[in-house]
């Protein structure tokens, strides 16, 4: 990520980075006189101290600003799908579908299964996607309690029925993070870290949310 001075907020400089300057070359004039014979050796020599230390607030800045987007996508995707469909699965009213050729048709919770890809980085979530694009059609869940139109990829398997998915909303992220997608070879580094966080967000969702969705059904499998 090119550089910015959002992550280096001038609170942590002034209370945190700054004091030491002072701080380490008095130390560092009374413990060793011989080796910092003048005060400017030791104020350097603090201020070496003092820069590392603006280094480390600045990484950990970016950091947590990389994994608290991870984790806003994560909750959102969530919400719009996971713990939506996952609370339809977990009722015992069977649910209606309708299909490409204009037929309906119905299917109980006992009789649906979620496939949820989670990507280990870019390219397997590029790979994914194209995979369940060019297989499955999209087939739409016709629920009176949905008021936004609601679609899912899907097949149908001996009367039952398996949803794939997989989180879309990854995707953007190359919009956020314009100079860690800037080429594939920083896009397919930083995705991967990244991503580890997106996944652990949704684990933590899934773990909150246990008693109101289908855990069982919805099987998360890295791709």
């Amino acid at each position: 990520m090119r550089f910015s001075f959002k992550f280096l907020p001038i609170k942590d400089l002034f209370y945190s980075v700054f004091p030491t300057v002072g701080t380490y070359s008095g130390y560092l004039e009374g413990v060793a006189p011989t080796i910092f014979p003048n005060i400017w050796v030791a104020i350097g020599i603090g201020l070496l101290f003092s820069v590392i230390l603006a280094v480390i607030f600045y990484r950990e800045n970016v950091k947590a600003y990389k994994k608290s987007l991870a984790e806003i996508l994560a909750t959102g995707y969530f919400m719009n799908f996971t713990g939506r469909f996952g609370k339809l699965l977990r009722t015992r009213t069977p649910i209606h579908f309708s299909f490409p050729d204009d037929s309906i048709k119905t299917f109980t919770s006992d009789q649906i299964m979620v496939e949820v890809g989670m990507p280990k980085n870019l390219q397997s979530l590029n790979k994914y996607a194209e995979m369940v694009e060019d297989s499955y059609d999209i087939v739409y869940v016709r629920e009176a309690t949905f008021s936004e139109p609601f679609w899912v990829r899907a097949t149908t398997n001996d009367n039952n029925l398996v949803i794939y998915e997989f989180p879309r909303t990854l995707f953007s992220l190359s919009r956020y993070l314009k100079d860690d997608f800037m080429d594939h070879k920083s896009a397919e580094k930083n995705s991967k870290k990244i991503y580890s966080f997106f996944r652990e967000k949704i684990d933590q969702l899934r773990i909150e949310h246990s008693s109101e969705i289908s855990n069982d059904k919805l099987n998360f499998k890295m791709v």
